[in-house]
């Protein structure tokens, strides 16, 4: 297959594709993806590249990012929250992905930079802790085209840089909820809790909570406050400001991917129809490294 290497000696393991993305901009996650590239071929394992991985590495060839783990057994990423997330938007639930961090916080990763060639082979045969996560699905209509994406941390509302704030109107399953003036607003899952919602002052969900959060982005009055919903509601976002007033509100991804929303458009968001599949140690413990990333007690 184009973008990919096999070796001819057969290792003992539960996978025998195994995909390979990194930080194209990080020179120390391009020194650990030649490691692992080294390693797993040594095991006699083939190993997939993404184009932009593929070309920073110096291999022909390679696949689009969003279809690497489509092809592969396993997807390790080497890089941080972010690369990690370019991956899992559209990884189908079969293919487990292990982010080894070499970013700065890391709470999507399930080893650190010490821990990669280590305990590889633990990975190989499966000895990770398969942890499920849940994914959003966003679709936007009344536009030229409808636009459908997926989201594993959270889909954003939010005004561009010089536009004004915005008055937005929440509807929880086809019911009008409330209507607020703010910045924008955050819908995230429990993963996602650690993101942008935290930032915005919106609560921290234990990642298998089945679960919703709905967070303002500074609004313009006090008692309006993030509100947790059942994983299964169906989330209805729409722009109430005219369109002379309304201007430069952009819908994003992940903080990856996104267009621009007008009044006329509404964004509907509700739970995925596959989750995507995290690997971590089986010795993980959430709130140890929830303690760790966000230096409680310290």
């Amino acid at each position: 297959m184009k973008g990919s290497r096999k070796s001819a000696r057969p290792a003992p393991t539960r996978f025998r594709r195994v995909g390979l993305a990194c930080k194209c901009t990080s020179k120390a996650a391009l020194t650990l993806a030649r490691a692992l590239d080294a390693a797993l071929e040594k095991r006699g394992l083939e190993v997939l590249f993404d184009s932009e991985s593929a070309a920073a590495l110096g291999h022909p060839g390679g696949l689009p990012r969003e279809r690497l783990a489509r092809a592969s057994d396993l997807v390790i990423v080497v890089g941080g929250d972010g690369t990690l997330l370019s991956i899992a938007r559209s990884a189908p639930t079969s293919t487990p992905v292990l982010g080894i961090n070499v970013g700065v916080l890391g709470f999507l990763a399930g080893l650190s930079r010490s821990e990669a060639l280590s305990r590889l082979d633990e990975v190989l045969a499966g000895e990770f802790r398969e942890d499920r996560r849940l994914r959003l699905s966003v679709a936007v209509t009344g536009g030229p085209r409808p636009a459908r994406f997926q989201a594993l941390n959270d889909a954003v509302l939010n005004k561009e840089a010089l536009a004004r704030i915005s008055m937005f109107r929440v509807e929880l399953d086809s019911r009008p909820v409330v209507e607020f003036r703010a910045d924008g607003v955050i819908v995230s899952t429990p993963t996602g809790s650690t993101a942008y919602n935290l930032s915005a002052g919106g609560p921290i969900l234990h990642p298998q909570l089945p679960a919703v959060v709905i967070t303002p982005i500074c609004p313009h009055t006090l008692s309006q406050r993030p509100l947790v919903v059942p994983a299964e509601t169906v989330i209805g976002l729409r722009i109430l400001d005219p369109p002379t007033t309304s201007g430069g509100v952009y819908l994003t991804l992940d903080g990856q991917e996104g267009l621009p929303i007008r009044p006329e458009f509404a964004v509907e968001i509700r739970p995925a129809s596959s989750a995507v599949t995290l690997l971590r140690p089986p010795e993980a413990d959430h709130f140890r490294k929830l303690a760790e990333k966000l230096n409680w007690g310290t």
